[in-house]
This record gives structure tokens, C-alpha cells and sequence, in this order.
């Protein structure tokens, strides 16, 4: 189980608990308070992550990334990046001229997200009258990207995040870069990825086409879609996209030529998976060691880099 999974089943043995249970029993705070922070931090406690993901247990929404960012993850604001589970979505009901970028109303986990929909998992949530903290409760709510107050999201540095191993172990960074983009089923072209910056794609959102270039020799890559027993024909760099728009892709395939002592290392996620499949290594036609994906499951992540032979 990788540690982003850990965070999130966790966070699920918390629903339906109160804030009397995170604020008295848990962290022996004395009195209940607005608690939406407070329990995103505790579930992180209780995994053993405090000063890995997140600095501190905080009491401010705005507190986990302000004293978290650029350490531990990476705070980024709506529309810059895909969420993704493990995410920390944060809520701004208002405009707030006057304070730092990080303040906020309100803190989730993120336990999935399909499309514009966002499966949270929230303290502090659905409570009544003038004791909202004390009446609320922790549970599972349905939010959408297009939300008015979703507003950023913290991404802790998760590691681990491969469920299988590979059997690479030159890992250093090259001076080759492989710049990597993708269109989505229904939406459109996503912003370039480069190396292992991010990932290219949306969680639980199919692949339609996919670019690739690096800054030298040359890639070639070619994809195969569900329904169909065969590849399309290999696309080279950036003279044209692999894939038919519309058509969901299940296999992808590449091959780094141009620059000896090198290879194009790639892996994907499949829809409905939290976690990537193997890396792979150029291709071969022989067995599932010569593609990355799933025979009828589609593609919704990639990610590509260049190693030493």
C-alpha cells in the first residue's frame, strides 16, 4: 500500500466521527473548535506523516500549505494542475484582499476524482444551529472543479508511489528532456509536462492522444485503442499526435533512438486506479513486459522520462 493510500483509508475509519471524538478525545484540546484542519492533520499523525507530508498538526485550513509549501508538497490553485486523490482541496467563500494566498475557509481530502467531480472526504461538515463545530461531523461529500469557492489544493510529496518495482535502478537525471502532452475523451489538450515534474492527464479521465519530444535524438511512440487488436502506425516526435480523438487508449508504446547509452522509460495509470502500472523500457510485440497499460482498461495518466542504459 503506497502512502497516499494509507492517508486516505485512514481518513475513512474517521467518517461519520464528531468533533467532541477529533477535538476532546483525540487531541486533548478541551473544547471543540472548527475542526476541518485539525482532523486532516490528525489522520496524518496517525499514519506516522507529520514532518514528512505536513509540518504540524494545524487548527487553520491556510496553515497546512503555509507552513508545508515548497518542503513537504505543493500548494497550487484551481485550474494549474489536475487534483488528484491524496489532494488537499481548499474552500474560500469569499474574497480575501488582504491575506496571503494559503488563507481559506475550509480543508478536505481528496478520496477521488472523476471528470469535474470531486469525492472529499471533510471535517467540520453539516452541522446546526450556533454550535456548528459541536453538531458536525466527519463524511464523504461531492463537490465539482467548477465550484465558485474550491479555490487551491496541497499536494503532499507522496512516495512510494509505485505499487510494483522496477527493475531499473539507474535513476540519475539526464540532460535529455522529454516534454509530453495529452488530449482527454471529450476535453481537450492539457498543458506540456516535462520529465517527472507532474503527470499528463486527469484522474479517471480517458486518453484520446498523446504528444511526445525530447530535446534530443528522437522518440518515436504509438498507441493502441480499446476495441482494437492492433497498434497504429508510430508517430515520430511531434510531426503529428498518436491516437484517434474520441477513441479511448488502453496500450502505449515508445522507443528512444538518436542518443546512445540512453532509454525512454514510461508508465501509465489506468481509470479507476489511484496507482501507476510498471515502468516500462522501449517495446517489444512478445508479451505485457513490451507496453504500458491494461488490454481494455483505458489510459487516464502518463509519465515518461529518460534514463542511462
Amino acid at each position: 500500500m503506497t502512502d497516499r493510500e494509507k492517508y486516505i483509508n485512514q481518513a475513512k475509519t474517521y467518517i461519520n466521527q464528531n468533533g467532541d471524538y477529533v477535538c476532546k478525545t483525540k487531541l486533548k484540546l478541551g473544547a471543540v473548535y472548527d475542526w476541518c484542519a485539525f482532523v486532516a492533520t490528525l489522520i496524518m499523525q496517525d499514519c506516522g506523516f507529520i514532518g514528512k507530508y505536513v509540518k504540524l498538526i494545524c487548527g487553520g485550513a491556510g496553515d497546512i500549505p503555509r507552513y508545508s509549501d515548497g518542503k513537504y508538497g505543493t500548494w497550487f490553485a484551481k485550474g494549474t494542475k489536475a487534483p488528484q486523490a491524496g489532494d488537499l482541496i481548499f474552500l474560500r467563500y469569499a474574497d480575501y484582499p488582504s491575506r496571503d494566498k494559503y488563507f481559506c475557509d475550509h480543508v478536505g481530502i481528496v478520496e477521488s476524482v472523476s471528470g469535474n467531480t470531486i469525492t472529499t472526504l471533510e471535517g467540520n461538515v453539516d452541522g446546526y444551529g450556533s454550535n456548528w463545530a459541536a453538531t458536525s461531523s466527519f463524511k464523504r461529500k461531492t463537490r465539482y472543479l467548477t465550484d465558485n469557492s474550491v479555490y487551491a489544493f496541497y499536494r503532499p510529496n507522496w512516495q512510494g508511489e509505485s505499487k510494483t518495482t522496477t527493475t531499473n535502478t539507474d535513476t540519475d537525471t539526464t540532460n535529455i528532456d522529454v516534454t509530453y502532452q495529452v488530449h482527454t475523451v471529450g476535453g481537450s489538450w492539457l498543458p506540456n509536462v516535462k520529465n517527472l515534474e507532474d503527470y499528463a492527464g486527469f484522474e479517471n479521465r480517458p486518453i484520446d492522444g498523446i504528444y511526445v519530444s525530447t530535446s534530443k535524438g528522437h522518440i518515436r511512440y504509438r498507441v493502441k485503442l480499446i476495441g482494437s487488436k492492433n497498434y497504429l502506425p508510430w508517430v515520430t516526435d511531434r510531426e503529428d499526435y498518436a491516437g484517434i480523438l474520441g477513441r479511448q487508449i488502453d496500450c502505449v508504446q515508445m522507443e528512444l533512438s538518436g542518443v546512445d547509452g540512453y532509454t525512454a522509460e514510461y508508465r501509465v495509470s489506468t481509470a479507476k486506479s489511484t496507482g501507476y502500472l510498471d515502468w516500462v523500457q522501449g517495446y517489444n510485440n512478445d508479451n505485457d513486459d513490451g507496453y504500458a497499460g491494461l488490454v481494455g482498461i483505458a489510459v487516464d495518466k502518463l509519465q515518461i522520462r529518460i534514463l542511462r542504459k
